[in-house]
């Protein structure tokens, strides 16, 4: 039984750090929950009582266009399909697979040819960066005709490119990929996109099908224990880049640590390109670098390793969901 206070200030604070002006249906909904004292014994008696977790299941059970719009509607639920929104948070982890995080990722790319590998790559469709169209501001890059178009506000000087890089290799590695193909597993990443940003969806739904088209190849394993052989498939003549964004979070710091020495070792053999974004605090020589921020941010680190031995830069801080960016 996780503490219920606990449960209470953790989504009083989703509410208004993550949600406040960016999602009003998670936002009501997260107030309500932290105001609900049976909704919050409900939520603590859960192995993991993660905002996104317990609204993606019920989402799950309803779909965006039914969700609880009301905390007494909310109650109303809980009380009735309990049971079932138990087993979905029992059973299932977050997955959200944002593709609006690649107009993050874009600019902080080096020139092509690139072989690009990502870590918590879920069903791999932001290895798909190449064939998604951008829109910064006014400037578009990409190819107009794709059915993924993603927009990102930004300020200070990012260097765009004048088009995308070509990538010549890609490959995911997850430790539970998703199969395009498996409607139930593609339903719960549907899930996972909060119900009113309905662009969120569209884009996504948009990749799911480029994916179904030419699916990009993900290995399950370990981010830490199964990269060098994932890494050694690389082919020689293309830049070496390792990506991957609202991941590392997700394990302890040993790992974090271990996950970078393994990339420092395979730079023993050829330079590698690690780009990170993560909230603060998650990478930590990137973190160090970082200016005071005071309100929920990714931070998008560049790292160089060569010879075993690391450059570290932070470019920018970036809004989860890749909406806007701040290049520094």
């Amino acid at each position: 039984m996780n503490d219920p206070q606990d449960v209470e200030r953790r989504y009083r604070q989703f509410a208004e750090t993550e949600c406040k002006g960016y999602s009003d249906a998670y936002y009501q909904l997260a107030l309500a929950v932290s105001d609900d004292g049976e909704v919050i014994g409900f939520i603590a008696g859960m192995p993991v009582v993660q905002p996104n977790l317990f609204f993606a299941s019920i989402q799950f059970l309803t779909g965006p266009d039914a969700m609880p719009r009301s905390g007494a509607e909310l109650r109303a639920f809980v009380r009735h399909r309990g049971g079932e929104i138990a087993h979905v948070m029992r059973s299932r982890r977050t997955q959200t697979n944002e593709v609006g995080r690649c107009a993050v990722l874009l600019p902080a790319l080096p020139p092509g040819p690139l072989a690009i590998v990502e870590v918590g790559a879920s069903a791999g469709l932001c290895l798909l960066l190449d064939q998604f169209h951008y829109e910064f501001g006014s400037r578009p890059i990409g190819d107009a005709s794709s059915p993924v178009h993603l927009r990102c506000t930004v300020s200070g000087s990012v260097p765009l490119p004048r088009a995308v890089p070509q990538i010549v290799w890609r490959r995911g590695l997850d430790i539970d990929p998703i199969n395009v193909h498996d409607e139930d597993a593609v339903r719960w990443l549907l899930a996972c996109v909060w119900p009113d940003h309905r662009e969120r969806r569209r884009r996504l739904e948009g990749a799911i099908g480029m994916a179904r088209a030419n699916p990009p190849a993900v290995t399950a394993g370990d981010l830490v224990d199964d990269l060098s052989a994932v890494l050694a498939e690389a082919p020689d003549g293309a830049r070496l880049v390792v990506f991957h964004s609202a991941v590392l979070s997700y394990v302890s710091p040993d790992r974090r640590q271990a996950f970078a020495g393994v990339l420092a070792d395979a730079s023993k053999r050829r330079d590698v390109v690690w780009l990170s974004n993560e909230a603060a605090g998650v990478v930590r020589d990137v973190t160090a670098l970082a200016p005071a921020v005071t309100d929920l941010r990714f931070l998008l680190g560049r790292t160089l390793f060569t010879d075993g031995g690391r450059r570290d830069e932070l470019l920018a801080v970036a809004h989860p969901h890749g909406a806007e960016m701040t290049w520094l």
